[in-house]
């Protein structure tokens, strides 16, 4: 009988990729705060991330600008709240905590909420993060009325 090569069980990538969430999010907070890091260890280079109210952003380098632009992050926390799969392939749905100062703030604005990930093992054997999105469980900030017109002064003959 030929020998058969046998693939590693699922909780050995389910272990691969909780690994890649804990080291990129190692990169990502204090004291190392390298969005680059963060960005390689995390999503493929053709990843895409659909964020809340904005257009789908392509690719890893984008990604990363993307993520620059939210500001220092402060403190991130994920919770894997379900890690399935099969072959090269995986999901993770979870929630998120951050904390960040954005750019010109003096305090950090913190939010929380739940997101879902595919996860596709790569050719160099890497498991890494190919679509993501995700959403708040915070209210968004509700904007002032316009302040209503003053009267209108009268017209000078």
């Amino acid at each position: 009988m030929p020998h058969r090569r046998r693939r590693p069980s699922f909780r050995a990538r389910q272990d691969e990729i909780r690994r890649v969430v804990d080291e990129a999010t190692r990169a990502i907070t204090p004291p190392t705060s390298d969005v680059d890091a963060y960005a390689r260890l995390y999503y493929a280079e053709d990843a895409r991330v659909l964020p809340p109210d904005s257009a789908t952003i392509s690719g890893r380098a984008a990604i990363a600008a993307f993520l620059r632009s939210f500001g220092t992050v402060r403190q991130m926390r994920f919770s894997v709240l379900a890690l399935e799969g099969r072959n090269d392939l995986a999901y993770v749905h979870g929630a998120y905590e951050m904390s960040v100062v954005p750019a010109g703030a003096t305090a950090p604005v913190g939010d929380k909420g739940k997101y879902v990930e595919i996860w596709k093992k790569q050719k160099d054997g890497t498991w890494k993060v190919v679509l993501d999105i995700w959403n708040s469980d915070l209210a968004a900030p509700v904007s002032p009325p316009p302040a209503a017109p003053g009267p209108t002064p009268p017209a000078n003959d």
